[in-house]
């Protein structure tokens, strides 16, 4: 019990610590575990989490597949953009974009002013593998494999001017990294 209150304070310290900066910008291509990680972040510093993708689907009330089918990229990407701006008036969040976030309407310089980006990698296979059995990704329609290539190569210039890089899941190492960046 007494180790517990212990883990809390030191929680609770370190969310305080976080609080010049308290907006968390997970960034990656698809399949990255953006959204997966970015659960586990906000538990363990009890911020708000955020899906921008959801929150895209539900303001427009169709899915992402069908945005671009019918409106096309650039209206997506618009829309995106103006979404993840909204984001700047909360006080703190995790925030898990969509794959292309980064790359346009200058969205990595707007998430690095705003607060802390993480660039969250993930090893070939393993995209390929996750990306193949979920069909509801426009940009990743067809040769898989050969898209992952792809839009890594175009979007790494983007994603490597992230705050952080990490390829692990384990939010207390995130949160050290975090820390090391505001020493």
């Amino acid at each position: 019990m007494a180790s517990q209150r212990r883990a809390e304070r030191g929680r609770d310290k370190r969310v305080v610590e976080l609080k010049s900066k308290q907006k968390i910008y997970l960034i990656g291509l698809p399949g990255t575990g953006k959204s997966y990680f970015g659960k586990i972040l906000a538990e363990a510093t009890g911020f708000e989490f955020a899906d921008l993708d959801k929150i895209i689907e539900e303001k427009e009330g169709r899915t992402i597949s069908t945005i671009f089918e019918t409106d096309g990229e650039d209206y997506f990407r618009r829309t995106e953009s103006t979404l993840l701006r909204s984001f700047s008036e909360k006080e703190e969040f995790i925030l898990a974009t969509g794959g292309g976030s980064p790359c346009f309407h200058d969205g990595i310089s707007f998430m690095n002013e705003n607060g802390i980006t993480i660039y969250l990698t993930q090893d070939r296979e393993t995209l390929i593998e996750r990306i193949s059995r979920k069909s509801h990704r426009p940009l990743m329609q067809g040769d898989v494999e050969n898209r992952i290539d792809e839009l890594l190569r175009i979007r790494s210039k983007f994603y490597n001017q992230a705050d952080i890089t990490i390829s692990h899941r384990d939010a207390t190492k995130a949160m050290n990294e975090i820390y090391k960046l505001k020493s």
